[in-house]
């Protein structure tokens, strides 16, 4: 079989021949070649150099068919992700520290005595003094914890240390110890984002964080958004690698936390997990590819409690694992436990809009009495995929950008200072606001010709906009934003403006009629509201509506754990909410269309921004 050695490492496979490269990668260990297509050959990220070849070939694409020599390029870029958001919850909205009622926890009760006057069992009296901080659920034990009750409530004068588990709405006692004990418990709070992973370590007697990781989703390496996972994923081998690959994401994250902690993985007795129906499909290794399918159903939703050891967390083996309910093929658990985070699943009286913005977009729009939701593929441009000098929110990437008046002059801050190495996508709407505002780009997001403008320099016989100069440059190239990178960027906002325009129009309201717009997940944080008005991705309605939460749904992942009322809500807000399926809407593709333009072909949906605009031609004249 042809042999490839890969470099740097010197690492040795011997394949098959026929076998693509990236497949060969694999054979040999090498995990972090990403496909952000999903293997389709359209991204060019994957390109790797071969000894011999003056052309880098696509790994997703190129077959092997003799011994080769492979270069692979270090592309790794550190994540920069906010993991713990509770700060930016209304705290009224968390769980009270002093009324817990986690998924797993100890009580530590004195049963009374029998009585010849009371002469109840002492089961009765046990489960007679649980109900009094219990709300009434019903409980259980299996036989043996039940022969440990009568020795142990003697010992130690009716003071005992119960176990406890919820399952389905029912207690399970786990096991009861004499005395009043003071074991440490621990839950894990995970949302499993598409492009990121963060997770929580929780104190289960008090609520208190004890450490927070994030990460980004290894499984980017297979492909950037659900779409290419789901396609990537239609073979066993395929879906077994993506789940092989949050796997090693959530444990690495775990290993990180209980050693920042100093405790042991086996003190973690609870999980709650919050993320989309794809990524909780690939998870527990269910294949993906009827969610994709004409009628678009996963296989399970809500998902029933699992264990820990079955799951693949390197946890308690025996750890109750609990998934956040989804509402369809596309709208899941990561934005029911968003809602959580919010007045809309409370509130009776005003209407709310909901945007978890990312990859994909999810929207939803009501309040306590009604909520329709829809989601719509944003695609993977904000995480800077598609875009020629575009990266994800690393060191390095430029996150904002401020041009002077004449559109020659540049500023831009950059995270973790130095040298820019390319833009990320809150920098890439940051720039289309100022490129629009500065009259660089029309409408179309076409660039001027405009004599004395500096920074429009030509590429492959096409106008493009110089960030960076190469010696200003982290990568020593020239740092270009190109009418086609603006083309993704303004499609992608266009997808998550029409989709909430379509809901309100379904619903029959107009944007005044939204109090309050919620703006979610880790990204959306550093976005600066008045770029995406003026862009036309957000609606032009008054900077003090909106509200940036964080990544809610790891917030909801921590309230659900530690709250009984919180997963009611949970499955309350699942059942309520109506679904949107936008692919079967020919009003949708309409909208979209409209929404092609900046801010948008009528001018009239963006008042502010339209008077900038009068205001703007009256001074040029």
């Amino acid at each position: 079989m042809p042999s490839v050695r890969f470099q740097p490492g010197d690492i040795v496979a011997e394949v098959p021949e026929g076998t693509l490269l990236h497949e060969a990668a694999i054979r040999a260990g090498i995990l972090d070649l990403e496909l952000p297509c999903g293997g389709e050959g359209v991204c060019g990220l994957c390109k790797l150099e071969l000894e011999g070849c003056d052309t880098p070939v696509l790994a997703c694409r190129t077959k092997v068919t003799s011994d080769i020599v492979v270069h692979i390029p270090d592309r790794r870029q550190g994540a920069r992700v906010l993991g713990d958001s509770q700060s930016l919850v209304d705290p009224a909205l968390l769980p009270d520290g002093a009324h817990l009622t986690p998924l797993y926890r100890q009580r530590r009760i004195t049963v009374p005595p029998a009585s010849i006057e009371e002469h109840y069992s002492d089961w009765s009296r046990l489960i007679r003094e649980l109900n009094r901080g219990n709300g009434g659920l019903p409980a259980g034990c299996d036989l043996a914890v039940l022969r440990r009750l009568a020795a142990a409530l003697r010992e130690a004068e009716g003071k005992i240390t119960i176990t406890l588990e919820e399952q389905a709405a029912e207690l399970q006692i786990l096991d009861i110890q004499p005395g009043h004990n003071a074991t440490r418990v621990l839950g894990l709070a995970v949302d499993i984002g598409t492009t990121t992973v963060a997770a929580q370590l929780v104190d289960l007697d008090d609520g208190s964080l004890l450490a927070t990781q994030t990460s980004y989703n290894l499984q980017i390496r297979r492909g950037a958004d659900v779409i290419t996972r789901i396609d990537y994923a239609r073979t066993p081998e395929r879906l077994d690698e993506l789940r092989g690959l949050v796997l090693e994401t959530i444990n690495t994250l775990i290993a990180q936390m209980t050693q920042t902690a100093a405790i042991d993985a086996s003190e973690i007795r609870a999980a709650y997990l919050a993320g989309n129906t794809t990524m909780t499909h690939l998870l527990l290794g269910l294949p993906p590819r009827y969610i994709r399918e004409s009628p678009y159903v996963p296989t399970v939703n809500p998902v029933p409690e699992l264990r820990a050891q079955e799951v693949g967390l390197n946890i308690a083996p025996q750890a109750i694992v609990a998934c956040a309910p989804g509402v369809g093929s596309y709208v899941g658990g990561d934005i029911t436990s968003g809602l959580l985070c919010t007045e809309l699943p409370r509130n009776h009286q005003d209407v709310f809009l909901f945007m978890d913005i990312g990859t994909n977009g999810e929207i939803v729009i009501g309040n306590a009495d009604w909520m329709v939701a829809c989601a719509c593929s944003a695609g993977p441009a904000f995480e800077g995929a598609g875009i020629k000098c575009g990266m994800r929110a690393a060191d390095g990437a430029i996150e904002r950008v401020t041009i002077s008046d004449d559109g020659d002059k540049l500023e831009y801050s950059i995270i973790g200072g130095g040298k820019p190495a390319g833009i990320c996508g809150s920098g890439l709407i940051s720039l289309l606001g100022e490129l629009l505002r500065r009259s660089v780009v029309d409408r179309s997001g076409r660039f001027f010709e405009a004599p004395g403008t500096g920074r429009i320099v030509q590429q492959d016989s096409r106008p493009a906009f110089l960030l960076a100069s190469a010696e200003q440059s982290q990568t020593g190239i020239d740092l270009l934003i190109t009418e086609a990178d603006l083309e993704n960027l303004i499609r992608t906002k266009a997808a998550i403006y029409a989709a909430c325009s379509l809901v309100l129009e379904n619903v029959g309201l107009n944007w005044d009629a939204i109090t309050r717009v919620y703006i979610a997940g880790g990204f959306g944080r550093y976005i600066r509201i008045a770029d995406a008005i003026l862009i036309g991705m957000l609606p032009d309605l008054p900077l003090q509506r909106f509200c940036y939460i964080g990544n809610s749904s790891l917030t909801g992942a921590y309230m659900a754990l530690l709250s009984r009322e919180h997963r009611r809500r949970l499955a309350e807000i699942a059942a309520r909410i109506t679904y949107v399926d936008l692919s079967s809407s020919p009003r949708y593709m309409d909208s979209y269309v409209k929404a092609l333009f900046l801010p948008h072909t009528d001018l009239g949906q963006f008042p502010t921004v339209a008077a900038t605009f009068e205001s703007r031609r009256r001074k040029a004249s």
